[in-house]
C-alpha cells in the first residue's frame, strides 16, 4: 500500500491509519532490541504502562475534576521525598527534569533580591539549566570538575558573590554519573545564605538504594537543601515522560503559585510551567512507586550495579579502552579510546547498531534496566574488533 494523505474532505480508515504507523516506525529502535546503551531512559514497567492508560483523559492541571489523582501526586512525591530522608517535601509531576529545573530556578528568582542574577553550578550540569537561565535573564557561572567528576567545591565557594543567587549540584552528571558532595554544597548555600538546587534527574531513583542494594553511595536532605529533581522516565521504571520536583516545604513551594479562576474543578493555585499536565503520568508514576517499593527498586539498582562491575571487569580485558571513572558512582560507564579518537570508535559502532551517547572524548554506557548481559556481551565483542 502507498500511503496518500488525507485531502480536505477524505478520511483514512483507523487500521490503514495504524499499519502506516507501524510502516513509518519499523526503523525506530526500541529498548528490547538490546541495542541501545546510552539512554538514560527505559521501557517503563508493565504497571506504570497499565496504570497511565486509565488515567489518558485526565488533566491533573485542572485538580477540582480530579480529586483522587491529585491525592495520588501529592503521595507519590511524599513517598519519594521519604526515600530522600525528608517526608515534608512538596512537589509536582511534571515533564521531566528540564521543567523541573526550570521551576527550581524561577522559585529561586522570585525569593531573591533582583540584583541576584547568578547561578554557580558545576561544568557538567545538564543543558536545561541554559534554558532556564535564558528564559529568566540569569547569568550562569561553571565550576569545574575534578578527575571524579565532582564540582570543585573550593572553587565554587570562592566564585560566590553579591549577586549570587543560587547554587546547583549534580546527582547522577550526563556524562558519567557522577555524584557532587549534597553535603558539602547544602553548608556552602547555608554559610551565604543561597538557594541550592540539587539536580538527581538519573541519581534520584539510584542513590536512595544503593546501600541496601550492597554498594556504598545514599541519599540524605540535609538542611540547606532547596529542591530536588528526580526524573520516574530513568530508573523510576515510569512513563515517558514524567519528571519531578521536590520542594523543601510546602512554603517553599507555593513560591511560583499563579491563582487561576477559570477551571471547570473550581478556583485554585498552579505552581508549574504548564498549565495543563499529564494525569496518566501521575497515575503511572504512583502506581509503579508503590509497585515496586524500597524492595523493589533495590533489586533494579541491584542488578544494575551488577551489570556495571561485569562491563567495567570486561573492558578492563580490551587494550584500546579504558573507563573514565575506574569506580563510577551509579550504573553509568564513561569509555574512552586510546589509540583512535573516541568519535571514530563511536562512529564505527554505531555502524554496527550501537545506540550510544558520546562526547569530544569519550563515550557513555548506561545500564539500564532493558541492558542485559548478553546484550554486552554482543557489544563487547564488536567493541574488541572496533578497537582492533
Amino acid at each position: 500500500m502507498v500511503y496518500t494523505p488525507p485531502t480536505r474532505k477524505a478520511t483514512i480508515s483507523g487500521r490503514d491509519v495504524l499499519q502506516e504507523l507501524d510502516r513509518r516506525l519499523v526503523g525506530d529502535l526500541s529498548f528490547d532490541g538490546g541495542k541501545i546503551l546510552g539512554s538514560m531512559c527505559s521501557s517503563p514497567h508493565p504497571v506504570a504502562s497499565l496504570a497511565f492508560s486509565r488515567a489518558l483523559e485526565c488533566n491533573i492541571g485542572d485538580e477540582g475534576l480530579v480529586p483522587g489523582l491529585a491525592e495520588l501526586e501529592r503521595e507519590s512525591c511524599t513517598l519519594l521525598g521519604s526515600w530522600w530522608g525528608n517526608s515534608e517535601v512538596a512537589g509536582r509531576i511534571v515533564t521531566g527534569g528540564t521543567e523541573a529545573n526550570i521551576l527550581a530556578l524561577w522559585t529561586a528568582k522570585i525569593r531573591a533580591d533582583s540584583e541576584k542574577v547568578e547561578v554557580l553550578l558545576p561544568s557538567t550540569a545538564h543543558y536545561s539549566f541554559d534554558k532556564a537561565a535564558s528564559l529568566m535573564g540569569l547569568s550562569l557561572v561553571r565550576i569545574p570538575a575534578d578527575a571524579s567528576g565532582r564540582v570543585r567545591l573550593d572553587l565554587l565557594e570562592a566564585a560566590v558573590g553579591t549577586h549570587t543567587l543560587a547554587v546547583i549540584g549534580i546527582a547522577g552528571t550526563t556524562d558519567w554519573g557522577a555524584v557532587d558532595d549534597v553535603e558539602a554544597l547544602a553548608a556552602i548555600a547555608l554559610r551565604h545564605g543561597l538557594y541550592f538546587h540539587l539536580d538527581a534527574s538519573f541519581g534520584g531513583f539510584v542513590l536512595p538504594f544503593l546501600s541496601q542494594a550492597g554498594y556504598p553511595g545514599g541519599a540524605s536532605w540535609p538542611e540547606g537543601l532547596s529542591s530536588l529533581t528526580a526524573d520516574p522516565h530513568k530508573m523510576g521504571r515510569g512513563p515517558i515522560p514524567s519528571g519531578m520536583i521536590l520542594w523543601k516545604d510546602s512554603i517553599l513551594a507555593r513560591t511560583t503559585a499563579t491563582d487561576v479562576h477559570y477551571l471547570s474543578g473550581g478556583r485554585l493555585k498552579q505552581n508549574t510551567v504548564v498549565g495543563t499536565r499529564s494525569g496518566a503520568a501521575v497515575a503511572a508514576v504512583w502506581a509503579v512507586m508503590n509497585h515496586l517499593g524500597t524492595e523493589g527498586y533495590t533489586d533494579i539498582v541491584r542488578e544494575a550495579m551488577e551489570l556495571t562491575s561485569f562491563l567495567i571487569l570486561a573492558l578492563a580485558e580490551i587494550p584500546g579502552v579504558d573507563c573514565v571513572l575506574p569506580r563510577p558512582a551509579m550504573n553509568v560507564v564513561g569509555v574512552r579510546a586510546k589509540h583512535m579518537p573516541t568519535p571514530l570508535l563511536v562512529t564505527k559502532l554505531r555502524e554496527k547498531g550501537w545506540a550510544l551517547s558520546s562526547w569530544e572524548h569519550s563515550f557513555r554506557i548506561v545500564l539500564m534496566p532493558h541492558v542485559s548481559r548478553a546484550s554486552l556481551q554482543l557489544f563487547l565483542t564488536d567493541l574488541q574488533e572496533a578497537t582492533g
